[in-house]
């Protein structure tokens, strides 16, 4: 009997040694950690691997990157913090995923969508007026001395569109004026071109046959998407005076399936379980093109992430000749995901502009607080000889194009609950102040 007590002691005893053992084993085992996570590339493995060497072990930096290393590569990895974030999601309503916020009944936001449509971030109408009186100067520059057309989107907001699922903790029900409301407000006043999916969206909801946004998705539905590129063809066919490619509805499907577009804040959950995914429309369109009585225009697009669908679903190469889209004013799509970044060349950004026959400046309301990305005081400054930089503006481009500088004013703004265009005014005064007379 006491013989068989010490075999199942050791039996129990040698469970335990493999069960400890068992992760580091497997480490070796590729396979064996798990799906992939989203937002971890294989890259930044490598980069742990490569910093190990004799010089950081005398250097004392050894133990660390090695522990940093087997962090990422122990077994069942990444099945253990995909169940991790699952029981974070479930029991407590929380999520590690970066900008994610969980709204009421499961709708997924962004913050800084949040954030625009109650104007907690609002930069107030003096520096609204100067951005819009500039981008219809440049309008009327481009029209009448190029034979340019520039064109100014907004593009929806999932926090316009879906104000009642907002979380409570931000106070929905304390609104102030946002950007969008004054950029609007100042483009009718000064007779700018401009197209305003935001309202468009917004009147279309309630009667849409199908969803233009999916609980799961910041960006519009892959069936918002169409509905947004019908609008924007009137639009510049109407402004442009031209007839574009014709396209065409030819088959639809539906789908529970997660196509990136319509559940993209799900995948950076990194969840174990797929979510209930709702009944989505993907309707398929066919683009017939008449050389001889359509026209293509040559078309630069400065634009944010509401333009990669466009972009990728080869929208725009169907519409458009030779489409140059610069992302945020600053890299090349879509090669913003390369190692090595390709930033948009504006060393001839005269020559550039001139050879397009329509610019277009696409901004979700999220972004309307740095309005362009400076690409308009950056065009006015290569083609009018007459412009004269305002360091104010320019003072004012500086702080806000600086995302450290500007989350730091908004943290400000809220813990002296003092409004941010307050703030805002404030700190361009005093920067320019600085200044080299």
């Amino acid at each position: 009997m006491a013989q068989k007590r010490i075999s199942l002691s050791h039996l129990f005893f040698i469970f335990i040694i493999i069960l400890m053992f068992l992760p580091m084993i497997v480490s070796f085992i590729p396979s064996m950690k798990g799906p992939e996570l989203y937002g971890v590339s294989a890259e930044n493995k490598n980069i742990i691997k490569d910093s190990i060497s004799w010089n950081h072990y005398w250097e004392g930096g050894f133990q660390t990157e090695i522990e940093r290393m087997i962090k990422q590569n122990i077994g069942f990895s990444n099945h253990w913090i995909r169940f991790n974030n699952e029981l974070n999601f479930r029991l407590f309503r929380y999520t590690n995923a970066e900008k994610l916020v969980l709204g009421k009944h499961d709708n997924f936001y962004e913050e800084m969508y949040i954030t625009e449509y109650l104007g907690r971030n609002y930069i107030g109408d003096r520096y609204i007026q100067k951005k819009v009186i500039l981008l219809k100067r440049l309008q009327r520059l481009l029209k009448d001395k190029y034979g340019v057309t520039m064109l100014l989107v907004f593009e929806p907001g999932k926090a316009h569109f879906s104000p009642a699922e907002i979380p409570d903790r931000y106070h929905p029900e304390i609104k102030n004026v946002s950007n969008y409301e004054q950029f609007v407000r100042f483009c009718n006043q000064e007779n700018v071109d401009y197209l305003d999916l935001n309202d468009y969206f917004l009147k279309k909801k309630q009667n849409s046959p199908h969803l233009l946004y999916s609980k799961y998705g910041v960006h519009w539905s892959t069936y918002g998407l169409w509905v947004a590129t019908e609008q924007l063809a009137q639009f510049i066919e109407n402004k442009c005076d031209i007839d574009l490619p014709d396209f065409t509805q030819v088959g639809d499907s539906t789908s529970t399936m997660n196509k990136d577009l319509d559940f993209d804040m799900e995948p950076p959950m990194n969840l174990l379980c797929e979510l209930p995914h709702e009944k989505m429309y993907f309707p398929i369109y066919s683009f017939q093109n008449d050389t001889y009585r359509h026209t293509q225009p040559r078309t630069l697009t400065v634009a944010d992430s509401y333009f990669w669908s466009i972009y990728n679903s080869g929208i725009s190469s169907n519409l458009f000749k030779d489409n140059i889209f610069w992302y945020y004013n600053k890299a090349v799509y879509p090669h913003i995901f390369d190692p090595d970044i390709q930033y948009a060349d504006k060393s001839s950004l005269k020559e550039l502009i001139q050879n397009q026959d329509l610019i277009l400046l696409m901004i979700t309301d999220a972004n309307l607080y740095n309005f362009g990305w400076n690409f308009i005081e950056e065009a006015l400054h290569a083609l009018d000889n007459t412009y004269k930089e305002d360091t104010e503006m320019t003072t004012l481009n500086m702080i806000l194009s600086d995302k450290n500088w500007y989350s730091t004013l908004l943290k400000e703004s809220q813990q002296k609950q003092k409004p941010f265009n307050v703030i805002l005014y404030q700190t361009v005064e005093y920067e320019r102040k600085q200044l080299p007379q």
